[in-house]
């Protein structure tokens, strides 16, 4: 039975698909979501602990959690219980590392399609999430 869903969410239209299977699967169950923001951490960068540095990333988390309860709110209207999380880590890391850690049973997140030669592929993030996860992976496509 499906009782904890994790639902990656980047606030790209993508992710308000991955949203609205969500809401449908965890209504239906009566699951708990908890919704998963990746800020990306700066490569190259020396010292990520400097002050300008921190401020910036703190402000983004800031702009991230306003955006997450946005989101949440979704979820509070149609009384499904719902946590937000927001970290610093690359997305299909953190992904799969709070898939682990909260025990979820689903993991839903969106693809942003790579086309090459003619043919579509994985999204990056969703590629190394599904090699990487032990746990059922809903990938929603784009629309």
């Amino acid at each position: 039975m499906i009782h904890r869903i994790l639902l990656a969410h980047d606030f790209s239209g993508i992710s308000e698909r991955a949203q609205e299977y969500t809401l449908q699967i965890a209504g239906a169950l009566g699951a708990k979501v908890l919704v998963l923001h990746a800020i990306e951490p700066f490569q190259n960068i020396e010292d990520q602990a400097d002050d300008q540095f921190s401020t910036f990333l703190n402000t983004l988390k800031s702009k991230a959690e306003q955006k997450g309860e946005e989101i949440l709110m979704a979820f509070r209207e149609k009384e499904i219980d719902c946590d937000l999380q927001v970290v610093v880590e690359k997305r299909w890391q953190a992904v799969v590392k709070a898939a682990e850690e909260q025990d979820v049973d689903l993991v839903v997140l969106g693809s942003h399609a790579v086309h090459e030669d003619g043919k579509v592929y994985l999204g990056t993030t969703s590629h190394k999430v599904f090699f990487s996860t032990t746990k059922p992976l809903l990938v929603v496509p784009q629309g």
